[in-house]
């Protein structure tokens, strides 16, 4: 039985995005200078009693999540004939920030951007509105655009910093660019004192889409070793093996999982039995199915069945994959199951069950050896003595290449008066 390589691992790269409920300044008062390398000087920031008064309450609002009642007062602000563009600055980021909370991107993106383009906001409220525009880009998908403002950040500001680093990594893992999202992370990562799992995640993905999977399963290994009950890292780091073909490792590594009781879904119980059976272990596939089975775990459908049969069948375990796939063919849609069924239940000498279960497969149809299941239903039928029928199946199998020779084989033996023999069991 081959295992098909699993899907490349569908890592999604968390986004760095500004949070919704950060406080919105409200005064340039004496607070610390943030960008003290910044190239841009600080602009003199004065507004009217009344714009101060308009824009005080309504940052209010805004924090306080009523943006309805504050759009009112960013547009009477926007609206007004003298206003200043300190003003004006401010009303822009109030009104980006509204939008953003209503999910109108465009709009969002546009009033943040007039905000910094005006030039007149304090330098922290100025420098954070800009890392912010490229994390709120970095959101809506323009990266190119998110590339550009992370790039005037730093230029204007001197500022690089894990998290501004982690967020062009980001964006270079977005871009399909893996080799610079996974040198640039790890350039967060050992800058950082504490970095975040989503920059991990973020690397151990680069590194799995350039092929990389011993880079990929270290970066793994050092977060297991921090939490090594964490699943999501173990199925992680289990995937990477497999698509490296290391299915030993794969397995040791599931395998001690369900050891531990951290295996718990159906799914991972079915991708530890499938890696036994790709690994030549059908016993120990059989096992895990049956195991899951019985604690409740796996549900016992098609899949299950179908797959329990074959690697009972493998592991000449007659009973079980009669049984297994007796189950299989009551659910299936098609003939493969039954196929199967027959063949087993051919080579246990029980040639009437055999020859129900060929009928039925053919009957349903969409099977994948159809040749074979008419040279096993002739072959039943010569045992039985039933010359005609025996004919009549092998003529059949003879319309398919992959056992045209056995028909004409058998067709030429019979009508030369010789008697077939039972023939072993193919592996």
């Amino acid at each position: 039985m081959n295992l098909p390589k699993l899907a490349r691992i569908a890592l999604c790269a968390a986004l760095l995005v500004f949070s919704s409920s950060a406080v919105l300044a409200k005064k340039s008062d004496k607070a610390e200078n943030e960008y003290p390398n910044a190239t841009r000087s600080e602009p003199k920031t004065s507004m009217s009693a009344s714009e101060s008064r308009d824009l005080s309450k309504a940052a209010d609002l805004v924090n306080d999540g009523e943006n309805d009642k504050a759009l009112p007062l960013i547009e009477k602000v926007l609206a007004g004939r003298k206003v200043g563009t300190y003003a004006q600055a401010f009303a822009q980021q109030l009104l980006g920030r509204v939008y953003w909370d209503q999910e109108q991107e465009e709009p969002a993106l546009a009033a943040t951007s007039k905000a910094i383009e005006l030039d007149a906001l304090p330098n922290n409220a100025h420098f954070g509105l800009m890392y912010q525009l490229a994390q709120m880009q970095v959101q809506t998908e323009k990266y190119a655009d998110a590339l550009k403002t992370l790039d005037r950040f730093k230029s204007e500001t001197g500022v690089e910093n894990p998290d501004q680093i982690a967020l062009l990594g980001n964006i270079y893992y977005r871009l399909e660019k893996y080799q610079e999202a996974a040198d640039t992370m790890k350039r967060a990562i050992a800058a950082s004192s504490e970095p975040k799992e989503s920059w991990n995640q973020i690397l151990m993905a680069s590194l799995f889409e350039l092929d990389q999977y011993g880079e990929a399963a270290k970066v793994i290994q050092g977060q297991l070793a921090k939490t090594p009950d964490d699943i999501k890292l173990i199925k992680q780091l289990a995937t990477v093996y497999i698509n490296d073909d290391k299915y030993p490792q794969a397995i040791e590594v599931l395998s001690k999982a369900k050891e531990k009781g951290l295996i718990t879904s159906q799914e991972d119980y079915v991708q530890l039995a499938k890696l036994y059976a790709n690994a030549e272990k059908p016993k120990e596939s059989a096992a895990t199915l049956k195991e899951g089975i019985a604690s409740g775990k796996v549900t016992p459908d098609y899949e299950v069945n179908k797959l329990l049969g074959d690697v009972c069948g493998q592991a000449e375990d007659e009973a079980c994959a009669i049984d297994a796939y007796q189950k299989a063919s009551a659910q299936s849609t098609d003939g493969n199951a039954d196929y199967q069924l027959g063949y087993m239940l051919f080579y246990a000498d029980r040639g009437a069950e055999a020859k129900v279960a060929l009928e039925r497969a053919i009957k349903k149809g969409g099977l994948r050896q159809e040749g074979e299941a008419y040279v096993i239903l002739g072959d039943v039928e010569s045992y039985s003595d039933n010359e005609a029928a025996a004919l009549a199946a092998w003529q059949k199998a003879q319309a398919f290449p992959s056992t045209k020779a056995m028909a004409d084989q058998r067709i030429k033996a019979i009508r030369s008066g010789v008697k077939l023999k039972r023939s072993s069991k193919s592996k």
